[in-house]
């Protein structure tokens, strides 16, 4: 036998009274709520408030129960509950009952007398003269319910100010359970419009009744579960039913029947509804007592539009009031592609970004190349003005020549004056031949001011034999002083080219003087230069110039053209390279070639000017 001290049995009895304790407070009644309901258990309405009610309860109170009793006929004030009801909850205990409508809470009231005296009766479906009547009665919360008839009425008018015909489908204006005052709403807006009423009509009379509505129309809807065959139709079946009847703005007021063709309007949510309630439930089984919970109002109806409808109804330009929501309509662009527009907006913003830096380069490259040509045509007129100082013996003699002959012909002339009879007729030739001199050296300096002058970017259709033979004729005594002979060989068929006559002039003397200065290696009588021109394979125009000199004395080719080189002692090595650069501009190219046997060939070709259209 193992003995235990008291201290030790005291340690091990304790836990086992608070474990036991606790098991008897979980397994106490439950709590119990009984809802009351007059019907339309399975409509929309009743089954969400239904569900969020439950929920709700069940959150705070886990081990609650709440009971629902459907009693089909409403019950008046004063009345005693019907014998089968009290039968089938006697001996049971709730500690609330809940009429979910109105015209439940004097069976209610009742039931809770007789059977739970300490039960608490929560009315949630109260208007004002109900709450008085319940001023005196013991144990009685309740939720005071926002009549939204008056203000969609308004609603109403505000959106559709032509309404001259007002359509109520309800219970019936002078006994709708729930809207008990239609007629103290309709009061103010009957001096406006007439008021057709279609409630307690069948769905087939009203379905016809609808499509025969007058212009200028707005239905109220706000009928009950109805009858239909043998089938109990509920608003939403009903209204979605008949909706497509007429194209007249239906105005609700439960937020349920949105989506059924209806506009909108000042609605109630069975779940806000709900909501109410389980707070005055969660607070009565926490112990708090009913007098301290009292009368609340329940939460403010919404403003909900369905934008379909509103479009249908031809609503859809109406201004809708501040706080209104709208439901239904379809996403604009950026709601159901925002992650398309976010992608295609980052593209477009790099391919922006691309094309602007890509048209900064090309601004910056266009400086660049106008800078390149401006610099490229400076260092031509300096090589122009270099090849006249190679040039300034020749065209020293080139000038002499003819002031030569003017002076000889003005002595003559003196000479003939002096005679007895002076012979006026030779006289006239020797002053014609004077003139005739004095132009030839004056357009020796127009040749050569014109040469030196800048006149780069003039390009035109101009034919290449006409421009070589003034590149002989400008070097001939260049050429002649130099013992060397210089043959021109050009071709019939050479077709025009569209150049600056300047620039490829310049071109065809440099590398003429060019050849000059190799030709000084070699003996005068082997001293010759070539200006051949003919027409290439692809269509343009080649001019050759060809010397019988050393050749290009094992210089590679392209370093030739290579700016600052030149196989001269005293040269400076810009004439091939600006040569080069200046047919480049014209599209066309310039080479060096070793030909068979002796000398150097220079090759430049042009492409052929377009036929111009007649």
């Amino acid at each position: 036998m193992i003995l235990l001290s008291r201290q030790a049995a005291r340690r091990l009895l304790l836990p086992i009274a608070l474990y036991c304790a606790a098991q008897a407070g979980s397994c106490a009644a439950p709590q119990r709520v009984l809802l009351l309901m007059s019907g339309g258990a399975s409509a929309p309405w009743s089954l969400r408030l239904g569900e969020t009610l439950r929920g709700e309860v069940l959150r705070t109170h886990a081990h609650a129960e709440l009971h629902l009793e459907v009693l089909q006929q409403p019950a008046s004030a004063g009345a005693m509950p019907p014998r089968w009801l009290t039968d089938k909850y006697a001996g049971q205990a709730y500690a609330a009952v809940v009429p979910l409508t109105a015209d439940q809470l004097p069976v209610a009231l009742a039931l809770r007398d007789r059977l739970w005296p300490a039960a608490t009766v929560v009315a949630p479906d109260l208007d004002r003269a109900m709450l008085a009547g319940l001023a005196s009665a013991p144990r009685v919360t309740g939720l005071l319910k926002h009549d939204p008839v008056a203000r969609n009425l308004e609603l109403m008018f505000a959106l559709a100010p032509a309404t001259r015909h007002i359509a109520i489908v309800s219970a019936g204006l002078d006994r709708d359970p729930i809207r008990r005052n239609w007629r103290a709403a309709l009061e103010p807006w009957l001096r406006r419009a007439t008021l057709i009423d279609l409630g307690g009509l069948a769905p087939e009379e009203l379905a016809r009744r609808l499509r025969d509505l007058p212009p200028a129309t707005a239905l109220y809807f706000a009928a009950p579960n109805t009858g239909h065959s043998s089938a109990v139709m509920t608003p939403y079946d009903a209204l979605r039913g008949l909706a497509p009847q007429t194209r007249m703005p239906i105005f609700i007021d439960a937020a349920t029947l949105l989506g059924t063709g209806a506009v909108g309007g000042w609605v109630h949510s069975p779940a806000a509804f709900a909501r109410d309630i389980a707070s005055q439930l969660n607070r009565l089984l926490a112990g708090v007592s009913p007098g301290r919970i009292g009368f609340e109002p329940h939460s403010a109806p919404r403003l909900q539009f369905d934008w379909r409808a509103l479009q249908r109804a031809g609503l859809a330009g109406a201004p809708l009031p501040p706080g209104s929501e709208l439901l239904f309509r379809p996403p604009g662009l950026w709601e159901a592609y925002r992650g398309t527009v976010l992608a295609t907006a980052l593209v477009l913003a790099i391919q922006s970004a691309l094309i602007g830096a890509l048209l900064l380069e090309r601004r910056r490259r266009k400086s660049a190349e106008q800078r390149a040509r401006q610099h490229l045509g400076e260092l031509a007129r300096l090589d122009r003005m270099g090849a006249v100082g190679a040039l300034s013996a020749a065209l020293a003699h080139e000038i002499n020549q003819p002031l030569g002959a003017i002076l000889s012909n003005a002595e003559t002339a003196e000479v003939l004056l002096e005679l007895p009879a002076p012979p006026y007729h030779e006289l006239r030739e020797i002053v014609a031949a004077i003139r005739d001199d004095n132009a030839r050296a004056a357009a020796v300096l127009v040749r050569l001011r014109a040469w030196i002058a800048d006149a780069a970017g003039q390009q035109q259709r101009l034919a290449l034999n006409p421009l070589l033979r003034d590149v002989a004729r400008i070097l001939r005594v260049e050429v002649r002083m130099r013992g060397t002979e210089l043959r021109l060989q050009l071709g019939d068929t050479v077709p025009d080219v569209v150049a600056d006559g300047v620039q490829i002039q310049q071109v065809a003397v440099n590398l003429v003087l060019n050849a000059l200065d190799a030709l000084q290696q070699v003996a005068p009588a082997q001293r010759r230069v070539t200006i051949r021109s003919t027409r290439n394979a692809a269509g343009g125009a080649d001019v050759c110039v060809i010397d019988s000199g050393p050749g290009l004395s094992g210089v590679a080719a392209e370093r030739l053209f290579e700016p600052f080189f030149s196989t001269k002692p005293d040269g400076l090595g810009v004439g091939l390279s600006i040569s080069r650069s200046i047919l480049e501009r014209h599209g066309g190219t310039l080479q060096a070639e070793q030909p068979a046997g002796a000398g150097a060939l220079f090759r430049f070709s042009l492409p052929c000017a377009m036929e111009q259209s007649p």
